[in-house]
């Protein structure tokens, strides 16, 4: 598991052809959804020929990244998994920021995202960053000039607001602390094993935040806590990878966290946890149960198909947690947070 002091260890990216890096995502997502990778899986994946995916893996066994042969299924080597999980994470992050802040089709997104993960400097990935990171909190039709808001008072502040000159009144600042008091924003320090949620901000010194955004601790990337150790460091598992985190690191990592089911309602002989659609995470089913909200809200859920008994899948979310995706009826729906939360569910498995 690498840590931010062995970066200069590691195969940088943009070492390797695009190609041979496209070659290492594809392997990390077969091995971690199938368990093991076949040639052949990974030729279809690629749109290659066998021929062709096969001397890839012999170039890439070559420089220390992959554990291929010939007839035999393909792993990545140490080395190999902690570049593909770094390129992996960058796409991702940079798909989502294109679909959900700048409103791209999924189709282009998908292209563009492919292409920028090879080439962008950490940089300028930490301004992307910074911008997805600036627009959770930025009062919404609060009036003044958005990219000075963003230059002025997001780039070159501390993270607490604690210097700027206008600090009481400051419409951004009020709607950040807000946001973190209602939404259950803590830092990773303070979360126990077993809770899990969202990357929110990464908050720490540039060296810090840079190292992080550097091994793929990106907002809205799904994190869970395994265990804080005697050193103060931390075990976390990020997009199904197990990584390590230092004790400035863990202090710079701060989480939206899932919110906890607290209350049961019962019903004839089975205890059932009925929770707040908002509260489910991207592959949950559901059954609805109850719309709680009044007016005009209830009527459009109940229009759009959100009646009692209706099943559903939580798809996914945008980058900033609102809104969500939901399938219900063969049909994708789009709906604010706010919205979820008053749709109360059971979460099934089928």
């Amino acid at each position: 598991m690498a840590n931010a002091d062995e970066y200069n260890n590691q195969v940088q990216i943009g070492t390797l052809t695009e190609s041979l890096e496209d070659y290492l995502e594809i392997i990390l997502r077969l091995v971690q959804t199938n368990k093991v990778a076949r040639v052949r899986d990974i030729a279809k994946a690629k749109d290659v020929k066998t021929s062709s995916a096969i001397s890839a893996l012999q170039r890439l066994s070559k420089e220390g990244l992959v554990d291929y042969r010939a007839r035999e299924y393909v792993d990545l080597t140490e080395a190999g998994r902690e570049l593909a999980f770094r390129l992996n994470q960058r796409h991702d992050f940079l798909k989502r920021f294109l679909m959900d802040l700048l409103q791209v089709d999924p189709e282009t997104a998908e292209d563009d995202a492919c292409a920028m993960e090879h080439v962008i400097s950490v940089t300028t990935l930490d301004r992307i960053v910074s911008l997805s990171e600036f627009l959770t909190y930025c009062p919404r039709g609060g009036g003044g000039d958005t990219i000075s808001q963003f230059r002025d008072c997001w780039l070159n502040q501390s993270n607490d607001g604690g210097t700027c000159k206008d600090f009481d009144n400051c419409g951004l600042w009020r709607r950040k602390f807000a946001l973190e008091n209602t939404l259950g924003i803590r830092g990773l320090r303070e979360l126990l094993p077993g809770e899990e949620g969202y990357i929110a901000r990464i908050m720490g010194n540039g060296g810090v935040r840079e190292g992080l955004i550097r091994r793929g601790f990106l907002p809205a990337t799904g994190i869970k806590l395994v265990h804080h150790a005697q050193d103060n460091s931390s075990e976390v598992v990020i997009s199904n990878e197990t990584r390590t985190l230092k004790e400035e690191e863990v202090r710079a990592v701060f989480v939206w966290v899932r919110t906890k089911v607290d209350a049961r309602y019962t019903k004839g002989d089975n205890d059932t946890a009925i929770v707040p659609l908002s509260d489910l995470a991207p592959g949950d089913r559901f059954k609805v149960r109850r719309i709680r909200a009044k007016g005009e809200i209830r009527q459009r859920l109940l229009d759009m198909g959100l009646i009692r008994g209706s099943t559903g899948q939580v798809l996914r979310e945008a980058l900033l947690r609102d809104p969500i995706e939901i399938r219900l009826k063969g049909y994708l729906l789009s709906l604010r947070r706010s919205e979820a939360s008053d749709i109360l569910v059971e979460e099934i498995d089928e």
